[in-house]
């Protein structure tokens, strides 16, 4: 039975998915799940079938590919000819069996491209039309009469476009793999042939290199992965000891700031008392006390008079209470006549004055 490591890098390589031994530990049935996926997935996420088909029509399309680019490098080399053949035209005339042959190449050239062109079908279109109206019996009609110049084509033409390849090739296998010593046409050729071959190798090579650095890849997010947790683990154990070691540092440092503080308070307080005790010495001097002394004798002898006169208006006020209701109207009348004696007085003192500041404004007249 795998361990959860090894079917996590199973599930890896062969899905587009990243996944720890935890997370296989931790889900059981999606691991399952994704295990029966393996077996209908590529390491992609396509499907078995469906990338089978793509496998099948990436053949048949480089299968067509290598075909055009045949078509293409001979019709390219074929039009290059002829440009040739027309700027050497301008300095040297050729013979009458080369300008014909030319020109019959021309016109191939041309036919051909117009086949390619003939068979017009737009949206909705007919099926029977065509370019121009044209039919491919119409543009091979004398096809026939140059049939006489095939031999000449394969003798002249074929050679010539086999020399320009070959050629190019050399030229692409120098390019691809410079050498700095001359070397032998056969040589040369041998390695133009055998340059699919090489780029096909390199290519599988740089395939697997890029497997390779995926695998790399997926193994470095692997390593980082595990690292992280680690170091995640530790930064929790750290942090439950710095929080244990704190606690208990707290408590002690808490314990020995709670007996500086009341050591500090008793000092207070006992500095406290000193300075009351001075400001007391201070204040109360010898002669201060001695004052102080006279002081609360006079102060006793005047609370002594003051309970005795207390105590003599306490027994008049009895006195008084007990002659009955009819001494608030005796003490009534008693205002009342005191008030008029009061006025009586002021009117004699006014009438003495008057009289005798009559008495003085006689005598000055006499």
């Amino acid at each position: 039975m795998m361990s959860a490591q090894e079917t996590a890098d199973k599930l890896n390589n062969s899905l587009p998915i990243h996944l720890t031994a935890s997370n296989v530990q931790q889900n059981p049935e999606f691991v399952k799940l994704l295990m029966s996926l393996t077996r209908h997935l590529t390491d992609s996420g396509m499907s078995v079938a469906v990338h089978k088909d793509m496998l099948q029509a990436e053949d048949a399309l480089r299968e067509q590919k290598l075909k055009y680019l045949q078509i293409w490098t001979l019709y390219s080399e074929l039009k290059d000819l002829l440009i040739e053949y027309d700027v050497k035209k301008q300095d040297v005339h050729p013979s009458s069996a080369t300008l014909q042959l030319y020109e019959a190449l021309k016109v191939s050239l041309a036919q051909a491209e117009a086949l390619d062109y003939i068979d017009f079908h737009p949206e909705g279109g007919e099926q029977s039309a065509t370019l121009l109206g044209l039919k491919a019996e119409q543009l091979l009609a004398g096809e026939h009469q140059r049939k006489s110049l095939h031999q000449s084509f394969q003798q002249s033409i074929i050679p010539e476009l086999e020399t320009r390849l070959r050629s190019k090739c050399e030229t692409l296998a120098s390019f691809h793999k410079p050498t700095k010593q001359a070397e032998n046409e056969q040589l040369s050729f041998a390695k133009a042939t055998q340059l699919p071959a090489f780029l096909e190798n390199e290519k599988q090579l740089l395939d697997q290199e890029k497997k390779q650095l995926h695998h790399n890849h997926m193994l470095r997010d692997k390593q980082f992965t595990q690292l992280y947790e680690v170091l995640m683990q530790s930064l929790q154990i750290l942090q439950k000891l710095m929080a244990d070691h704190q606690l208990q540092s707290q408590a002690k440092h808490d314990r020995v700031m709670a007996e500086w503080l009341a050591a500090k308070c008793d000092a207070m307080c006992l500095k406290v008392r000193v300075l009351q005790n001075q400001m007391i010495r201070d204040t109360y001097t010898p002669e201060a006390i001695q004052a102080l002394k006279r002081i609360k004798a006079s102060l006793k002898d005047a609370e002594e008079e003051s309970t005795a006169e207390f105590h003599r208006l306490t027994q008049t006020l009895l006195a008084y209470e007990s002659v009955g209701l009819g001494f608030d109207s005796l003490v009534q009348q008693y205002t009342t006549l005191m008030a008029e004696i009061d006025n009586k007085k002021w009117a004699l003192s006014e009438l003495r004055q008057n009289q005798g500041s009559e008495l003085d404004d006689l005598w000055n007249q006499h």
